[in-house]
């Protein structure tokens, strides 16, 4: 994963699986008005591929895309999480409310309350386990005798007893809260609701603990000094799986069967509790500026056919060979005509039109637009390449006649954001800041790739024996990003990315980042 951090937001990209990859976007938002800004992405991609105009169009790239606009998840340690003090706590909200539902108060609002609570308690233990432990594990990698005792107790082990107190802390809370839902009173949606979030909890605590456990076991020292701590952590692991068969929950692992169900379960779950992060996009296909652009080419080659056939009726007879023969080439020259201005319109209005509007809406807001994302997608020409992209593509050219080795076709993608942040912090307390994601499948880039191994014959230097090595045949797809962010001063910050993404027949290999500065 390639990540890159600056005052505005903080942008990561990352191989999402073999054939996507992923954009994601964190963006902090400021109590003002509106907050925009803008995202170029030029792909320059190996002319081998055999990619372009003539059969790659807008609707390829926009079906090769996903985008989400969600909210982050708000930051919230374990042990806060369980404080009973903290009002925020989407746990102790989830309690005051079943209180209220508990006492007569079982109205539609307070249930669909108490389920996006419980959606947002979980993101937030997700959000939190995948965080700490990502640090115990790339802490425990580097551990050994080469950092002193203190630090490494104070980095380590003081971390790793603390986590295992709150996660202890955590169950505690939780087997408490599903006693109180358990009560019959309580309608069945929020008790359907609760089942989800427990199954949801139980299977991440599986799934991140088994990673620090690993990850201890893989440092015999670590694994000595902190016993305890291991001994902890299996318990806790060991004891998911067993719970979750005496609930009756479907994600139970069998030793030697295919195992679907609990992939299948476990991303149902997550859609199911990240739902209350997601933002509504409603669609607004191919703005209408562009259509009337697109109807006037196609109003322009009619008006040279009607031009052609009045010119040669004046001729000639209908019924003569002359006559048929315009007609029919007019004809010909018509479609051409439209074809080529509609390209023409499409390559000149995108720095003006989008392809498409997308309004931001949201979900848990009653509706309120909070945004609006506009896309544009075009080839463009090596003459109209912006100097500052070139300079980044060449950046790492070791001669100067390189590019001549590596002939590209470039492809540009801008993205506009325009956000309302005080729409947004008059309806949420604890949602505020934004991400901004989007995955790219690159399956139709490398569809006439060449097969990903080829035999390389050569001779063995010390035997002289003639030999064959598998090679494997790869393309560099070259990715450079404009990130231009607008202040509510109207200043305008500018940011650069530069990403290689070794591709092959077979989907990515790998990405590498390209220092740019």
């Amino acid at each position: 994963m390639i990540e890159d951090q600056n005052d505005i937001f903080d942008s990561r990209i990352k191989q999402h699986d073999r054939h996507r990859f992923e954009i994601k976007l964190d963006i902090d938002l400021d109590a003002t008005a509106r907050s925009s800004y803008e995202v170029e992405t030029y792909f320059f991609v190996p002319r081998a591929l055999n990619v372009g105009p003539h059969n790659y169009k807008k609707e390829n790239f926009y079906n090769s895309s996903q985008r989400y606009i969600r909210f982050r998840t708000p930051k919230m340690s374990l042990g806060k999480v369980c404080d009973p003090a903290l009002a925020t706590s989407p746990l102790n909200r989830v309690r005051q409310d079943l209180s209220r539902v508990l006492a007569g108060d079982g109205g539609q609002e307070l249930s669909d309350k108490i389920c996006g609570e419980f959606r947002l308690l979980g993101c937030i233990i997700r959000g939190e386990l995948r965080d700490y432990v990502k640090i115990f594990v790339d802490g425990l990698v580097t551990y050994g005798g080469a950092v002193p005792a203190a630090q490494r107790r104070l980095f380590v082990g003081e971390g790793l007893e603390n986590f295992l107190g709150d996660l202890k802390r955590l169950e505690t809370a939780l087997s408490s809260l599903k006693a109180e839902v358990s009560d019959p009173a309580v309608p069945l949606k929020i008790r359907e609701t609760a089942a989800f979030f427990d199954e949801y909890v139980s299977l991440l605590l599986e799934e991140y603990l088994t990673s620090l456990l690993e990850a201890l076991r893989g440092n015999p020292g670590a694994r000595e000094r902190f016993a305890d701590v291991e001994r902890g952590v299996l318990a806790i692991v060991t004891a998911q799986s067993r719970y979750r068969q005496a609930m009756k929950y479907p994600s139970v692992l069998t030793p030697g069967s295919s195992n679907e169900t609990i992939i299948y379960r476990r991303g149902v779950l997550k859609k199911f509790i990240s739902s209350v992060l997601y933002l509504k996009a409603e669609f607004s296909e191919w703005e209408g500026l562009t259509q009337v652009f697109f109807g006037l080419a196609a109003g322009s080659a009619m008006l040279f056919a009607v031009l052609v056939t009045l010119f040669f009726q004046q001729r000639y007879a209908m019924n003569s060979m002359p006559f048929v023969l315009a007609v029919v080439i007019s004809y010909i020259f018509k479609d051409r005509i439209k074809d080529w201005l509609k390209l023409l319109f499409s390559k000149s209005l995108t720095r003006w039109i989008s392809d498409r509007k997308i309004d931001i809406l949201d979900s848990s807001g009653g509706g309120a637009r909070i945004g609006l994302l506009k896309e544009a997608f075009t080839f463009i020409s090596d003459r109209d390449i912006p100097p500052d992209i070139a300079r980044l593509r060449r950046i790492d050219n070791i001669t100067s006649v390189d590019e001549e080795g590596k002939p590209e076709r470039v492809f540009k993608y801008k993205k506009e954001i325009l956000l309302y942040p005080e729409v947004i912090i008059k309806s949420h307390e604890r949602r505020r800041d934004l991400n901004d994601i989007m995955r790219f499948n690159i399956r139709e880039l490398v569809a006439q790739a060449d097969d990903a191994a080829v035999d390389y014959p050569y001779v063995d230097p010390t035997t002289g024996d003639l030999r064959t090595a598998v090679c494997s045949r790869v393309y560099h797809l070259n990715l450079v990003l404009k990130y231009t962010y607008f202040d509510k001063e109207e200043q305008v910050t500018i940011h650069y990315e530069r990403i290689r993404i070794v591709v092959g027949k077979d989907g990515i290999v790998r990405l590498e980042e390209v220092r740019v500065a």
